[in-house]
Protein backbone atom coordinates (compact mmCIF):
# COMPACT_ATOMS: atom_id res chain seq x y z
CA UNK A 1 0.00 0.00 0.00
CA UNK A 2 1.17 3.47 -0.77
CA UNK A 3 3.15 5.78 2.17
CA UNK A 4 0.45 8.13 3.58
CA UNK A 5 2.34 11.68 4.98
CA UNK A 6 -0.68 13.71 7.64
CA UNK A 7 1.04 16.21 8.71
CA UNK A 8 0.51 19.12 6.61
CA UNK A 9 3.46 20.21 4.62
CA UNK A 10 4.69 24.25 5.05
CA UNK A 11 5.78 25.59 1.56
CA UNK A 12 7.51 28.93 1.14
CA UNK A 13 6.95 30.71 -1.67
CA UNK A 14 7.69 33.70 -3.61
CA UNK A 15 4.73 36.73 -2.04
CA UNK A 16 4.24 37.98 -5.57
CA UNK A 17 2.74 34.27 -6.72
CA UNK A 18 1.15 34.46 -3.54
CA UNK A 19 -1.84 37.14 -4.88
CA UNK A 20 0.53 39.83 -2.82
CA UNK A 21 1.19 43.00 -4.85
CA UNK A 22 5.05 43.02 -4.08
CA UNK A 23 6.79 43.26 -7.65
CA UNK A 24 8.67 46.30 -8.28
CA UNK A 25 5.50 47.96 -10.46
CA UNK A 26 2.82 46.69 -7.35
CA UNK A 27 1.69 43.90 -9.86
CA UNK A 28 0.98 40.39 -8.53
CA UNK A 29 0.35 36.87 -9.58
CA UNK A 30 -2.26 34.42 -8.10
CA UNK A 31 -0.28 31.19 -9.55
CA UNK A 32 -1.75 28.80 -6.84
CA UNK A 33 -5.25 29.47 -7.61
CA UNK A 34 -5.16 26.14 -9.96
CA UNK A 35 -5.05 23.71 -7.10
CA UNK A 36 -8.59 24.51 -6.09
CA UNK A 37 -9.50 22.25 -3.45
CA UNK A 38 -6.12 21.00 -2.90
CA UNK A 39 -5.02 24.96 -2.26
CA UNK A 40 -6.05 23.48 1.65
CA UNK A 41 -3.48 21.07 1.62
CA UNK A 42 -0.81 23.16 2.29
CA UNK A 43 -0.06 25.77 4.80
CA UNK A 44 1.60 29.19 2.74
CA UNK A 45 4.44 30.82 3.75
CA UNK A 46 5.13 33.87 1.09
CA UNK A 47 8.13 36.17 1.67
CA UNK A 48 9.72 38.58 -0.52
CA UNK A 49 13.82 39.58 -0.77
CA UNK A 50 13.25 42.48 -1.81
CA UNK A 51 10.82 43.82 0.18
CA UNK A 52 12.58 42.45 3.50
CA UNK A 53 15.52 44.34 1.39
CA UNK A 54 13.80 47.51 2.46
CA UNK A 55 13.40 48.44 -1.31
CA UNK A 56 9.42 48.84 -1.14
CA UNK A 57 6.56 48.93 -3.61
CA UNK A 58 6.53 50.23 -6.00
CA UNK A 59 11.09 50.74 -6.64
CA UNK A 60 13.44 50.84 -9.03
CA UNK A 61 13.46 47.39 -10.92
CA UNK A 62 17.48 45.91 -9.59
CA UNK A 63 19.72 43.31 -12.00
CA UNK A 64 22.32 41.70 -11.68
CA UNK A 65 25.72 41.88 -13.30
CA UNK A 66 26.66 37.85 -12.87
CA UNK A 67 24.44 34.83 -11.64
CA UNK A 68 22.65 34.67 -8.17
CA UNK A 69 25.55 32.64 -6.71
CA UNK A 70 28.53 35.14 -8.43
CA UNK A 71 26.46 37.63 -6.15
CA UNK A 72 27.22 35.35 -3.11
CA UNK A 73 30.50 35.04 -3.76
CA UNK A 74 31.22 38.64 -3.98
CA UNK A 75 32.19 38.48 -7.92
CA UNK A 76 28.91 40.15 -9.11
CA UNK A 77 26.90 43.18 -7.80
CA UNK A 78 23.46 44.18 -7.52
CA UNK A 79 22.14 47.26 -9.36
CA UNK A 80 19.07 49.82 -9.29
CA UNK A 81 18.30 50.78 -12.84
CA UNK A 82 19.94 54.41 -11.41
CA UNK A 83 22.87 52.58 -11.52
CA UNK A 84 22.98 52.13 -7.00
CA UNK A 85 24.67 48.92 -5.54
CA UNK A 86 22.41 47.47 -3.35
CA UNK A 87 24.04 43.92 -3.43
CA UNK A 88 24.20 44.36 0.48
CA UNK A 89 20.97 45.08 1.15
CA UNK A 90 19.18 42.12 -1.17
CA UNK A 91 21.53 39.81 0.24
CA UNK A 92 20.46 40.53 3.65
CA UNK A 93 16.97 40.01 2.65
CA UNK A 94 17.55 37.10 0.91
CA UNK A 95 19.06 35.69 4.17
CA UNK A 96 16.19 37.00 6.68
CA UNK A 97 13.61 34.89 4.16
CA UNK A 98 15.51 31.67 4.83
CA UNK A 99 15.68 32.69 8.60
CA UNK A 100 12.00 33.45 8.83
CA UNK A 101 11.36 30.17 6.36
CA UNK A 102 13.43 27.94 8.74
CA UNK A 103 11.53 29.15 11.89
CA UNK A 104 8.38 28.32 9.63
CA UNK A 105 9.25 24.73 9.24
CA UNK A 106 9.69 24.94 5.87
CA UNK A 107 11.22 22.52 3.40
CA UNK A 108 9.79 23.50 0.34
CA UNK A 109 9.86 26.55 -1.87
CA UNK A 110 8.15 27.60 -4.80
CA UNK A 111 10.30 30.75 -6.58
CA UNK A 112 9.33 33.15 -9.50
CA UNK A 113 11.26 31.92 -12.52
CA UNK A 114 13.66 35.01 -13.90
CA UNK A 115 13.55 37.18 -11.09
CA UNK A 116 16.46 38.70 -10.30
CA UNK A 117 16.31 37.69 -6.36
CA UNK A 118 14.23 34.49 -6.57
CA UNK A 119 14.79 33.04 -10.10
CA UNK A 120 15.59 29.17 -9.75
CA UNK A 121 17.03 27.67 -12.91
CA UNK A 122 16.72 30.73 -15.01
CA UNK A 123 17.35 34.76 -13.75
CA UNK A 124 18.12 38.02 -16.04
CA UNK A 125 21.42 39.45 -15.96
CA UNK A 126 22.33 43.09 -17.29
CA UNK A 127 20.68 45.90 -17.50
CA UNK A 128 19.53 47.64 -20.84
CA UNK A 129 20.34 44.76 -22.82
CA UNK A 130 19.18 41.64 -20.62
CA UNK A 131 20.23 38.27 -21.26
CA UNK A 132 18.19 35.16 -19.80
CA UNK A 133 20.91 32.96 -17.64
CA UNK A 134 20.67 29.39 -16.59
CA UNK A 135 21.18 30.20 -13.08
CA UNK A 136 19.51 31.14 -10.05
CA UNK A 137 18.80 34.41 -8.74
CA UNK A 138 20.31 36.16 -5.23
CA UNK A 139 17.96 34.47 -2.73
CA UNK A 140 17.48 31.30 -4.97
CA UNK A 141 21.13 30.41 -5.03
CA UNK A 142 21.08 31.10 -1.12
CA UNK A 143 18.27 28.57 -1.01
CA UNK A 144 20.18 25.81 -3.13
CA UNK A 145 22.70 25.58 -0.29
CA UNK A 146 19.77 24.73 2.54
CA UNK A 147 19.29 21.60 0.52
CA UNK A 148 15.57 21.88 0.78
CA UNK A 149 13.07 20.89 -1.93
CA UNK A 150 13.22 24.07 -4.01
CA UNK A 151 10.44 24.34 -7.90
CA UNK A 152 9.91 27.03 -10.03
CA UNK A 153 6.24 28.85 -10.87
CA UNK A 154 6.50 26.64 -13.88
CA UNK A 155 5.23 23.45 -11.94
CA UNK A 156 1.84 25.32 -12.10
CA UNK A 157 1.40 25.91 -15.89
CA UNK A 158 -0.45 22.45 -16.19
CA UNK A 159 -2.05 20.16 -14.36
CA UNK A 160 0.25 17.11 -15.39
CA UNK A 161 3.62 19.51 -14.13
CA UNK A 162 2.38 20.06 -10.96
CA UNK A 163 1.08 16.48 -10.46
CA UNK A 164 4.35 15.76 -10.61
CA UNK A 165 5.72 18.15 -8.79
CA UNK A 166 3.87 16.96 -6.23
CA UNK A 167 4.39 13.81 -6.06
CA UNK A 168 7.52 13.60 -5.87
CA UNK A 169 7.68 16.66 -3.48
CA UNK A 170 5.79 14.35 -1.11
CA UNK A 171 8.24 11.56 -1.63
CA UNK A 172 11.06 13.53 -0.94
CA UNK A 173 9.25 15.11 2.88
CA UNK A 174 9.00 11.20 3.54
CA UNK A 175 12.16 10.14 2.90
CA UNK A 176 13.87 13.25 4.44
CA UNK A 177 11.99 12.57 7.85
CA UNK A 178 12.41 8.57 8.13
CA UNK A 179 14.77 7.07 10.26
CA UNK A 180 17.18 5.09 8.61
CA UNK A 181 19.40 3.59 11.27
CA UNK A 182 20.28 0.04 9.88
CA UNK A 183 20.52 -1.58 6.06
CA UNK A 184 17.19 -3.07 5.73
CA UNK A 185 15.53 0.55 6.86
CA UNK A 186 17.57 1.96 3.88
CA UNK A 187 16.35 -0.49 1.38
CA UNK A 188 12.97 -0.64 2.71
CA UNK A 189 12.95 3.16 2.07
CA UNK A 190 14.29 2.54 -1.28
CA UNK A 191 12.06 0.28 -2.52
CA UNK A 192 9.02 2.87 -1.78
CA UNK A 193 10.54 5.89 -3.98
CA UNK A 194 12.87 3.93 -6.31
CA UNK A 195 9.96 4.19 -8.80
CA UNK A 196 10.05 7.91 -9.41
CA UNK A 197 13.67 8.06 -9.86
CA UNK A 198 13.83 5.47 -12.45
CA UNK A 199 11.07 7.00 -14.36
CA UNK A 200 13.24 9.96 -14.41
CA UNK A 201 17.06 8.90 -14.17
CA UNK A 202 16.98 5.04 -14.66
CA UNK A 203 21.20 5.26 -14.60
CA UNK A 204 21.21 6.88 -11.09
CA UNK A 205 18.36 4.45 -10.00
CA UNK A 206 20.88 1.26 -10.77
CA UNK A 207 23.73 2.66 -9.41
CA UNK A 208 21.85 3.31 -5.94
CA UNK A 209 20.17 0.11 -5.91
CA UNK A 210 23.94 -1.74 -6.58
CA UNK A 211 25.50 0.95 -3.88
CA UNK A 212 22.83 -0.13 -1.71
CA UNK A 213 23.65 -4.17 -2.34
CA UNK A 214 27.77 -3.40 -2.15
CA UNK A 215 26.56 -2.29 2.02
CA UNK A 216 28.61 -3.70 4.37
CA UNK A 217 26.57 -6.08 6.34
CA UNK A 218 26.27 -2.93 9.21
CA UNK A 219 26.95 -0.05 7.36
CA UNK A 220 27.90 3.03 9.33
CA UNK A 221 25.12 6.36 9.58
CA UNK A 222 27.68 8.46 7.21
CA UNK A 223 27.47 5.86 4.30
CA UNK A 224 24.01 5.01 4.75
CA UNK A 225 22.69 9.24 5.10
CA UNK A 226 25.11 9.56 1.79
CA UNK A 227 22.74 7.32 -0.36
CA UNK A 228 19.86 9.01 1.31
CA UNK A 229 21.45 11.97 0.25
CA UNK A 230 21.69 10.53 -3.30
CA UNK A 231 17.97 9.44 -3.33
CA UNK A 232 16.98 12.60 -2.45
CA UNK A 233 18.88 14.82 -5.13
CA UNK A 234 17.42 12.14 -7.63
CA UNK A 235 13.54 12.91 -6.69
CA UNK A 236 14.08 16.69 -7.37
CA UNK A 237 14.26 15.53 -11.25
CA UNK A 238 10.90 15.77 -13.28
CA UNK A 239 9.63 14.06 -15.49
CA UNK A 240 8.24 14.08 -18.78
CA UNK A 241 4.82 13.89 -20.16
CA UNK A 242 5.74 10.50 -22.11
CA UNK A 243 7.07 9.19 -19.21
CA UNK A 244 4.62 9.75 -16.69
CA UNK A 245 2.16 7.98 -19.83
CA UNK A 246 4.37 5.04 -19.13
CA UNK A 247 4.29 4.94 -15.50
CA UNK A 248 0.23 5.25 -15.39
CA UNK A 249 0.08 2.22 -17.88
CA UNK A 250 2.71 0.53 -16.42
CA UNK A 251 1.07 0.32 -13.24
CA UNK A 252 -2.51 0.01 -14.38
CA UNK A 253 -1.85 -3.22 -16.82
CA UNK A 254 0.42 -4.51 -13.76
CA UNK A 255 -2.60 -4.89 -11.35
CA UNK A 256 -4.77 -5.90 -14.08
CA UNK A 257 -2.71 -8.27 -14.51
CA UNK A 258 -2.37 -9.56 -11.73
CA UNK A 259 -6.13 -9.52 -11.07
CA UNK A 260 -5.20 -6.64 -7.50
CA UNK A 261 -7.95 -4.56 -9.23
CA UNK A 262 -10.29 -7.46 -9.04
CA UNK A 263 -12.98 -5.94 -6.87
CA UNK A 264 -11.88 -2.50 -6.66
CA UNK A 265 -14.52 0.30 -7.58
CA UNK A 266 -12.32 2.43 -10.20
CA UNK A 267 -14.95 5.01 -9.99
CA UNK A 268 -15.43 4.73 -13.48
CA UNK A 269 -11.91 5.52 -14.80
CA UNK A 270 -10.82 3.97 -17.98
CA UNK A 271 -7.09 3.99 -18.50
CA UNK A 272 -6.20 4.34 -22.06
CA UNK A 273 -3.29 2.77 -23.32
CA UNK A 274 -0.09 4.89 -24.28
CA UNK A 275 -0.86 5.67 -28.08
CA UNK A 276 -4.42 7.03 -27.32
CA UNK A 277 -3.53 10.91 -27.97
CA UNK A 278 -4.92 13.08 -24.95
CA UNK A 279 -4.01 16.22 -23.31
CA UNK A 280 -2.32 17.10 -20.22
CA UNK A 281 -5.50 18.12 -18.32
CA UNK A 282 -6.84 14.49 -19.26
CA UNK A 283 -3.75 12.74 -18.52
CA UNK A 284 -3.31 14.03 -14.60
CA UNK A 285 -7.19 13.56 -14.32
CA UNK A 286 -6.38 9.86 -14.50
CA UNK A 287 -3.23 9.87 -12.19
CA UNK A 288 -4.85 11.48 -9.65
CA UNK A 289 -8.21 8.89 -9.88
CA UNK A 290 -5.48 6.12 -9.45
CA UNK A 291 -3.88 7.58 -6.67
CA UNK A 292 -7.30 7.93 -4.95
CA UNK A 293 -7.97 4.35 -5.62
CA UNK A 294 -4.95 3.28 -4.45
CA UNK A 295 -5.50 4.99 -1.01
CA UNK A 296 -8.79 3.64 -0.71
CA UNK A 297 -7.97 0.24 -1.44
CA UNK A 298 -4.37 -0.12 0.24
CA UNK A 299 -2.78 -0.58 -3.30
CA UNK A 300 0.14 0.61 -4.35
CA UNK A 301 0.39 2.47 -7.79
CA UNK A 302 4.12 2.97 -8.82
CA UNK A 303 3.48 6.57 -10.21
CA UNK A 304 2.73 7.83 -6.64
CA UNK A 305 4.05 6.04 -3.42
CA UNK A 306 3.68 8.68 -0.99
CA UNK A 307 0.31 10.36 -0.44
CA UNK A 308 -0.61 13.51 1.69
CA UNK A 309 -4.23 12.35 3.47
CA UNK A 310 -5.82 14.09 6.26
CA UNK A 311 -5.86 12.07 9.67
CA UNK A 312 -9.24 11.60 9.86
CA UNK A 313 -9.31 10.82 5.55
CA UNK A 314 -6.99 7.87 6.89
CA UNK A 315 -8.91 6.68 9.74
CA UNK A 316 -12.39 6.60 7.90
CA UNK A 317 -10.09 4.63 5.12
CA UNK A 318 -8.87 1.81 7.62
CA UNK A 319 -12.13 2.13 9.31
CA UNK A 320 -13.76 0.96 5.93
CA UNK A 321 -11.11 -1.60 5.12
CA UNK A 322 -11.95 -2.81 8.31
CA UNK A 323 -15.26 -3.79 8.03
CA UNK A 324 -14.76 -5.04 4.28
CA UNK A 325 -12.37 -7.32 6.07
CA UNK A 326 -14.62 -8.50 8.34
CA UNK A 327 -17.19 -9.04 5.70
CA UNK A 328 -14.65 -11.28 3.78
CA UNK A 329 -13.59 -13.26 6.65
CA UNK A 330 -17.74 -13.93 7.90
Amino acid sequence: MPEIVTEKPVVGISACLYDCPVRYNGKRFDAVSSLGREHADFRFMPVCPECMAGFGVPREPIHLTGPGEEVLAGRARVMTRRGRDVTEELVAGAQACVDALSRAGVRVVVLKEESPSCGLFKTKVGNHRERDVRAAGVFGALLTRTGWFLFSDAAFNSPLSWWDWRRRMHAWLWLADRSIATNGELSDAWHVVKFIVQETKRREADEIGRAIAALPRHAAAEELEAIRARILDALRAPTTRERALAALWKSYTYHRKRGTLEGVDLHELTVRSPEVRRNATTLAQELIALERISFENALLFAASPVLYRERRRVRARDEALGRAQDGKER
